[in-house]
């Protein structure tokens, strides 16, 4: 349960407590990740206003890793969340802050690399990219990456 006391709770590698940072992403991600390569900057903050948050985790996967995240973030790929009608238009509205999208791709990984946090990996458009299913302006969740390669970045603002 959230306090809304205004005080930013913030979790960094290295982290003194780093046994309650894997906590907390094995819980956004659907997995433990290895601690090798695994960089991390978890910022939450709730107070009268509503609430802040701010995601990145760059870490190590298996392909079974991959796809219990993809299952727990409900995950779609941006030709598949222009293809869906109830949220073509916000997801648009997300990456091209426009009417229409010219290449949703490119689009894509543009709106990442603006958003991701330094240590996590350069997207490109012919990476693996995936957001989480209904990700707008107020609320998104990106994951790409290549191979044994996770990159997360989530945002909300609410």
């Amino acid at each position: 349960m959230r306090e809304y006391d205004g005080i930013e709770k913030r979790y960094q590698r290295p982290d003194a407590d780093l046994a309650k940072s894997l906590m907390i992403i094995e819980n956004l991600l659907g997995f433990t990740p290895l601690e090798d390569r695994l960089e991390f900057d978890l910022s939450f903050w709730a107070g009268g206003s509503g609430v802040f948050d701010k995601l990145a985790v760059s870490c190590s996967v298996t392909p079974e890793q991959m796809k219990l995240a993809q299952d727990k973030l409900r995950l779609y790929s941006p030709e598949a969340a222009i293809a869906l009608d109830e949220w073509r238009d916000d997801f648009i509205w997300l990456v091209e802050d426009e009417d229409v999208c010219t290449d949703v791709l490119v689009r894509s990984a543009h709106f990442i690399n603006q958003n991701k946090a330094p240590f996590q990996d350069v997207c490109l458009k012919t990476q693996s990219i995936y957001f989480a299913y209904m990700s707008d302006v107020n609320g998104w969740a990106a994951v790409w990456g290549q191979q044994d390669r996770l990159n997360y970045a989530y945002f909300c603002q609410g």
